[in-house]
């Protein structure tokens, strides 16, 4: 059965097959056109069949190893995308609480300013508040200096006047002088 198969293989032994069935069939055969139609597509399918199924296969094959490869590229292009896709949600994802990061550390940094600034007015303000009450204090004592240097000028003159409307000359003079003295060493 095998050299059989192999025999049938072969386009050529067809034409033999053909070529005796035009003897055996004799002279009636010449006459019917059908016959003859079928013996040349026959010849013609197997001598040309086998090469013109491998052009067809190797044809169709080759389309569909080029849809295959196209699918193959889009399988990885769509991958390919996803995993952008993945990688730019992951970077805008870590963007985001970058941002958000910074805006509480913004936030922080404002307060931490704020606090700063608010201490800084606070001392000024003390600082201001202690200069006044300390310029207060020595207008104070200079207005308070000011009336006793004048207290003491005006007791001195009326003691001086008072003097010397009562007093002779002489004892005048000396009260006058001690009194100065007195009012003199009192003051400093």
């Amino acid at each position: 059965m095998g050299r059989l198969q192999r025999w049938a293989k072969v386009p050529e032994n067809w034409l033999l097959v053909a070529a005796f069935a035009f003897v055996i069939a004799g002279s009636s055969i010449t006459q019917n056109a059908n016959f003859w139609i079928l013996i040349a597509f026959l010849t013609f399918f197997g001598v040309f069949g086998r090469k013109a199924w491998r052009a067809i296969k190797t044809t169709l094959d080759g389309r569909r190893d080029k849809i295959q490869a196209e699918l193959d590229e889009a399988q990885r292009l769509r991958e390919e995308a996803q995993s952008v896709l993945a990688d730019y949600e992951r970077k805008k994802r870590e963007a985001e609480e970058e941002a958000t990061k910074m805006v509480e550390s913004a936030k922080i940094e404002a307060e931490r300013h704020a606090n700063d600034a608010r201490r800084a007015l606070e001392e000024t303000m003390r600082r201001r508040e202690e200069a006044a009450v300390q310029r207060i204090q020595q207008a104070e004592a200079d207005a308070l200096r000011e009336v006793r240097e004048m207290a003491a000028d005006l007791a001195v003159q009326a003691t001086a006047e008072l003097i010397r409307e009562n007093l002779d000359e002489t004892r005048s003079d000396t009260m006058i002088e001690k009194a100065i003295r007195e009012v003199g060493e009192k003051l400093h």
